[in-house]
């Protein structure tokens, strides 16, 4: 069965401390098939201790085992979440442009 969304869920001490859903989108400027972080949350008192990177490691494998050729997140408000989007930087991410939403 092809799934389209994936959830993942990090554990530290049998309880869960973080989770990031993947989506696999179509558009003719990746080239086809690509993935989507749509959601990627770590507990607050389990920040910075190398759990979101091992969740985008999750999704890359993932992807390369689905032939994506690329992974894409769309990033919070700025200047608010500049921690975020310094993350998401950090772990190889490039800004490609603003993401607009409209309420339907």
């Amino acid at each position: 069965m092809d799934v389209s969304v994936i959830a993942v869920i990090a554990c530290g001490d049998n309880e869960p401390v973080g989770v990031m859903v993947l989506n696999e989108c179509t558009a003719i400027y990746a080239g086809g098939k690509f993935g989507e972080i749509s959601e990627l949350y770590v507990r607050p008192d389990m920040r910075s201790q190398g759990i979101a990177p091992h969740l985008i490691a999750v999704a890359l494998s993932e992807g390369r085992a689905r032939g994506w050729k690329r992974l894409e997140v769309g990033a919070p408000w700025q200047p608010k979440w500049k921690r975020t989007l310094d993350f998401y930087l950090r772990n190889g991410f490039e800004e490609v442009g603003p993401r607009l939403c409209r309420m339907i």
